[in-house]
């Protein structure tokens, strides 16, 4: 899908960073530059009280995956700080073979309590899959998922002979 026909649809910094696995700072860089289009908007807080909102479309360059109509929805329920939202960003960007990506994305889905993001950033640590290699990370990430009755995290918790 061309997203460039779209109507416009406004992103943090934050998620623009995310979405093309860079740093703020590179956004901000592609903004002063004219690479990237956005607005100023007033915001509770930031240096002066506002902040930058990007225009999704001007992304589309940037973002290593295609840029569907389902993915642009979930983008933004991301973007509202939904779990769900943010767990199936990190799913589509797994299935284009972004990886690092994708582990950010659950990763952050992850700490707002989604056990399936759990579960399944815990396999990217313990594969080392967009992540260092890291079992004791992973295996806690698997605990946090089973903790919360995720029973796919309970039966690979129980096969490495943890008590659940």
């Amino acid at each position: 899908m061309d997203v460039s026909r779209k109507p416009s649809s406004y992103i943090s910094t934050q998620t623009a960073a995310l979405l093309a696995g860079k740093s703020v700072r590179t956004i901000n860089n592609w903004l002063e530059s004219g690479s990237l289009s956005g607005k100023r908007v007033h915001a509770e807080r930031g240096p002066g009280g506002l902040m930058w909102k990007i225009d999704l479309s001007s992304m589309a360059a940037y973002i290593p995956m295609d840029m569907t109509d389902a993915c642009v929805r979930e983008i933004m329920q991301a973007e509202a700080g939904d779990a769900d939202g943010m767990n199936n960003v990190g799913t589509y960007f797994y299935a284009a073979n972004a990886r690092k990506i994708a582990a950010e994305w659950f990763e952050a889905a992850a700490k707002k309590g989604h056990a399936d993001a759990m579960e399944l950033l815990s396999m990217c640590y313990i594969n080392g899959i967009g992540v260092g290699k890291d079992h004791a990370l992973g295996i806690q990430w698997l605990g946090k998922a089973a903790a919360l009755g995720h029973s796919v995290a309970r039966v690979k918790l129980q096969s490495l002979g943890f008590e659940v």
